[in-house]
């Protein structure tokens, strides 16, 4: 996942670094970084599949995810977790995402992450709808493979 840049990403997320969220060492706990990305993919799969899941219904869930830790990030600071599905198969979704300083190109982080596409009440991978792969080619600035 190296050079990623600022630029081919089409959705961000502000989060402001919080003084409780620093370890023993004075920086950002490694934990942390997995809830920064937990909140922009969030905030992503609300936006290209709407409301999120019932238990009775169909939805993402994360299979996989992996971070790259390439600076250190300390309070107090303002970043923005960026967010964009990179590939779509038939049900998954291969997405990247990145922790930028607020007017900085280079990331703090890097995350590659596998979503699957889950039918909770046969408890099984399904398609991904037609209309949540439309809405994703809307909203990505670089085209994801398919």
């Amino acid at each position: 996942m190296s050079g990623i840049t600022r630029d081919q990403f089409g959705h961000f997320m502000p989060i402001t670094v919080r003084w409780g969220e620093m370890d023993a060492l004075g920086h950002v706990n490694n934990t942390v970084y997995y809830r920064y990305s937990e909140d922009g993919r969030l905030d992503y799969i609300g936006r290209v599949a709407g409301d999120g899941p019932t238990t009775s219904g169909s939805g993402p869930i994360l299979a996989d995810l992996r971070c790259s830790f390439l600076q250190q990030l300390r309070f107090p600071a303002s970043v923005e977790i960026a967010t964009r599905t990179r590939a779509i198969g038939r049900s998954s979704l291969r997405v990247e995402q990145a922790l930028f300083r607020v007017g900085e190109d280079t990331p703090v982080a890097t995350y590659d992450a596998v979503v699957v596409w889950f039918d909770y009440a046969a408890q099984k991978s399904a398609p991904v709808p037609d209309d949540v792969r439309a809405r994703i080619r809307e909203v990505e600035v670089v085209a994801p493979e398919e």
